[in-house]
């Protein structure tokens, strides 16, 4: 009897002592256990929901090294955090904010761009990479800015004349290599201002897209990879009783097919 009582005592013993280092691992050695399955699961970023803190694990290096080897000068870098459903926007820009802060002192504050963009439900987001968070170096100078999956190239009043402006020339032979590279087509559309009747700028945007076109077909990009329309007047961003913002309603926008 002495000798069952003492085995089901070790038994005991051992049970604790497991619980005890599992308890141990998970809470002291790393902070919190539902960090720690988060952290392992999925990668190298994540966030736990209703929280800005990102969540990092051993694949996170290679991804912050990826990300500094892309620096350019002129370039700068965009950081769209993900807001999940039932979360409010500023909660986007909060992740954006907390990404740039892994990567500010390697970087420099100036390179930086933060925005927020919707990520649908936060759980299944997490399959996703980086949970629904964009990082990508993109151009932005007065007369190209680059947005995740859009650009907008800025045209001075009533030109039509050949592509010839440095800033432009620049970032159209770089979209011309990563299309050759991936097969992608594009979308060009023409806007304008609003001065003059709609027939009149239907046919200007018409003409600022095709310059685009005509740019990327004789550097090689085939006609079938390039749709062409104008929205004229039709589309603006901003006010038109202002020269700014008539100027920044005078663009091609250039929207990647995959």
């Amino acid at each position: 009897m002495k000798k069952l009582s003492a085995f089901f005592i070790l038994l005991l013993f051992l049970l604790l002592t497991w619980l005890s280092w599992n308890w141990y691992k998970n809470t002291v050695l790393s902070g919190n256990e539902v960090l720690t399955e988060e952290k392992n699961e999925y990668g190298p970023l994540v966030f736990k929901c209703g929280s800005d803190v990102p969540i990092t694990n051993d694949l996170w290096t290679a991804k912050k090294n990826e990300i500094i080897a892309g620096k350019t000068v002129g370039k700068k870098l965009l950081v769209l955090g993900p807001y999940f459903e039932g979360e409010d926007e500023s909660m986007g820009y909060s992740r954006a904010e907390k990404i740039k802060e892994l990567l500010v002192n390697d970087l420099g504050e100036e390179v930086f761009e933060l925005e927020a963009m919707p990520a649908g439900d936060c759980e299944s987001a997490k399959s996703k990479s980086l949970h629904g968070a964009r990082i990508k170096w993109v151009t932005r100078n007065e007369h190209v800015i680059e947005y995740l999956d859009r650009t907008f190239i800025y045209f001075k009043y009533n030109t039509t004349k050949p592509i010839d402006t440095r800033n432009v020339v620049v970032y159209l032979d770089n979209l011309i290599d990563y299309l050759k590279s991936s097969g992608e087509s594009v979308l060009i559309t023409g806007h304008t201002d609003a001065d003059g009747s709609d027939e009149f700028n239907v046919e200007l945007g018409l003409k600022r897209a095709n310059r685009v076109k005509d740019y990327l077909m004789k550097n090689e990009i085939p006609a079938e990879k390039l749709s062409v329309e104008s929205k004229g007047k039709s589309v603006p961003l901003s006010t038109n009783q202002t020269p700014e913002g008539r100027q920044k309603n005078r663009r091609v926008e250039l929207t990647i097919i995959e």
